[in-house]
């Protein structure tokens, strides 16, 4: 008894017990000593297989060189950078995807308002292009108004015409159309009352042109008094002209410039015909000297 007690002690110094109580205290049960020892087995067969993993790996290794695990870091590093460029790509993509939409409607608003005014432009062109005269009469929207005025002028013209040419003509407005581009709707043709036709204005002769020429000026201020209450034209010149009348033409013109003046208006004619210096009461005279200048003095009658 006294050499198993001696060597119990001995067993629990080496095991790392201080007593006998200590010894007891840690004693498992058989149930837990049995799990224990299960558990035991255990690790030792996963040891075991692990330990034939490892040889297994290290037989497919053995012939094998290991990873250059710089240049794949290196490789990694470079592949992080483009991912990085390409998400940075990828945003500003989206910027001008953005950009572009935004552009994309500010044109096609500005498209609708182009195709909105060119349909505008196109009306008032079209209207332009009839008020200046582009159209089948030729014929402005501005001598459209004048025609009016041009009917009064021939009319009041007329009157004194028809006795000025003992009746033989009338002045009409032609309404034909003008060539190259002219405009019509102001035209004047001449009816003819000794052949009954109706003729263009510059048909007639120097003399017949200066009588209708005269008739339509007086019936211009006429009608210009007519409209305009206000205004009262008082005074006519009249440059030349009457040397291409006849006899019995200058006559009647004279016969109407001085009717004119005893209705109250003043007229002035410049003429070297002798027959109107003769009607006329008052003429300012201007006469050629040899030393190169003129001399004028005013004849009373």
């Amino acid at each position: 008894m006294r050499e198993a007690g001696e060597r119990f002690r001995i067993e629990l110094e080496k095991s790392g017990f201080p007593g006998p109580g200590d010894y007891i205290a840690a004693r498992l049960d058989e149930g837990q000593r049995l799990a224990m020892k299960e558990q035991i087995d255990e690790f030792g067969r996963t040891f075991a297989a692990l330990e034939r993993q490892v040889a297994e790996l290290a037989g497919e290794l053995a012939d094998k060189q290991p990873a250059d695990t710089a240049a794949m870091q290196e490789r990694i590093d470079g592949l992080k950078r483009e991912l990085e460029r390409a998400i940075g790509d990828v945003q500003t993509a989206a910027r001008y995807k953005q950009e572009a939409e935004r552009l994309a409607a500010a044109i096609g608003s500005a498209e609708e308002q182009a195709r909105q005014l060119e349909e505008q432009l196109a009306q008032v062109m079209d209207l332009h292009q009839m008020l200046k005269g582009d159209n089948a009469l030729k014929l402005s929207f501005e001598r459209y108004i004048l025609i009016e005025y041009l009917e009064q002028i021939l009319q009041a013209a007329n009157v004194r015409l028809s006795g000025l040419s003992n009746g033989q003509f009338m002045l009409q407005r032609s309404d034909r159309l003008e060539t190259r581009g002219r405009q019509s709707g102001l035209g004047l043709d001449v009816y003819d009352a000794y052949t009954g036709q109706n003729r263009d204005v510059k048909t007639l002769s120097g003399g017949e042109k200066f009588g209708a020429s005269l008739c339509l000026a007086l019936g211009m201020t006429d009608v210009i008094q007519s409209h305009q209450g206000g205004v009262s034209i008082e005074m006519m010149f009249i440059d030349e002209g009457f040397g291409s009348l006849d006899e019995e033409s200058l006559g009647k013109a004279i016969a109407t410039l001085v009717d004119l003046q005893r209705a109250g208006r003043m007229i002035g004619v410049i003429s070297h015909v002798q027959e109107l210096k003769d009607a006329f009461p008052a003429v300012l005279e201007v006469r050629k000297t040899k030393e190169g200048y003129s001399r004028t003095s005013i004849v009373l009658k």
